[in-house]
């Protein structure tokens, strides 16, 4: 999560905005924000989701995995992650055994994605990605 802290200090100080300005704007403490500036703690899925369409930039680049933020790309609001799962499984005849085998992934939890009673953490947002071999903006329905 280090690329992800250097990355979101990056995007502030293009912007101008401090760790108590972006908490305001993202509706969340500044000690929250904190904890994802200085690396110590990973967002959720739903603040992931919510800092890169905040910065319109690739949820790549946030995480590190592309070296260009792609600012000027037309992102698509993200998809919500069970509907996409479940789209992405049909569109690649990918079974839901083979992905949890594949994946290693438990049966509990990609059930759990599937049914919409729990969303990704961010390592396995990316393990899915590398799964499927795209991009996490792919996985999340931006692009």
């Amino acid at each position: 999560m280090l690329n992800l802290s250097e990355n979101l200090k990056e995007l502030m100080a293009e912007r101008g905005l401090t760790q108590t300005s972006l908490a305001e704007a993202m509706n969340t403490c500044s000690s929250k924000m904190s904890s994802y500036i200085t690396g110590k703690r990973a967002p959720n899925y739903d603040t992931f989701v919510a800092l890169v369409e905040f910065f319109h930039c690739s949820a790549d680049f946030l995480l590190g995995l592309k070296e260009y933020p792609c600012e000027e790309e037309s992102y698509k609001p993200s998809q919500s992650f069970s509907e996409r799962m479940r789209t992405i499984l049909r569109e690649t005849g990918t079974s839901q055994y083979l992905f949890i085998k594949q994946t290693k992934i438990s049966w509990g939890v990609f059930y759990n994605w599937l049914t919409g009673k729990s969303k990704p953490s961010i390592d396995n947002l990316v393990r899915v990605a590398k799964y499927f071999d795209c991009s996490v903006d792919f996985i999340l329905g931006r692009v």
